[in-house]
């Protein structure tokens, strides 16, 4: 289980527990705080709900209904409890994608080191396996693998720039709406929405511009059509 299957599951029902997920937490301090905070939130938003018992016990005559604003103010903490479980719920998988991407990059060193271009039929093989089309000469790719990523074959491109090199992961089966940067192990990295859905994600070791490469590759890729 990785951290993105964690944080989902964990999201879903904070308090569950099976064999997998405890396995990973033992192992991941910052799943096990997301946990933490994920089951502080569902014990304040059940406070909130939760009827004062003395009021029950006591007889009907007696109890008064709330003033207006205190209605109010119980219904704005609901509100706020419940946006703060969905924004650190999205912000949590949002980071955790791109730890994965470069989890994945530091497991792969010698691709940045590649002093040979790819041949034709090598980028070809690395990109048919994740049912991609890249309208890209392969005399500016060094390095092409296609790798096992989060369940799916993906492409793993290192293209050389004038800057240096530039690793890229063509995620065809991920989920990625709005642009995310991120600063991890010595890489700066973004990951952008692809054209068609998916993502594109672009890490560099030097000062580099990723925009600029991450922009050439959402015009360049296109997924072909199939089940990958």
């Amino acid at each position: 289980m990785n951290c993105e299957q964690a944080r989902l599951l964990i999201g879903a029902e904070p308090g569950a527990s099976p064999a997998a997920l405890q396995e990973h937490l033992r192992d991941c301090q910052a799943c096990s705080a997301f946990r933490e905070e994920m089951l502080s939130l569902e014990s304040r938003i059940g406070r909130a709900l939760q009827e004062p018992p003395e009021r029950v016990a006591r007889p009907a005559p007696a109890r008064r209904a709330l003033p207006a604003w205190r209605e109010w103010a119980l219904a704005a903490s609901i509100v706020l409890a419940c946006g703060a479980v969905l924004t650190t719920w999205v912000f949590h998988s949002s980071d955790s994608l791109a730890r994965d991407v470069v989890a994945h990059v530091n497991h792969e060193p010698d691709s940045w080191l590649s002093e040979r271009h790819v041949d034709a039929a090598g980028l070809a093989a690395a990109l048919a396996g994740g049912g991609v089309a890249l309208e890209l000469t392969s005399d500016k790719i060094m390095y092409a693998q296609s790798c096992f990523f989060h369940g799916h074959y993906v492409p793993h491109l290192v293209l050389q720039t004038s800057q240096g090199p530039a690793t890229v992961l063509l995620l065809r089966h991920e989920k990625v709406t709005a642009r995310r940067a991120f600063q991890e192990n010595g890489m700066t990295g973004v990951i952008v929405p692809a054209q068609g859905g998916g993502g594109i994600a672009v890490l560099e070791r030097s000062r580099g511009d990723v925009d600029l490469v991450a922009q050439q590759m959402q015009q360049d890729v296109r997924w072909l059509p199939g089940n990958y």
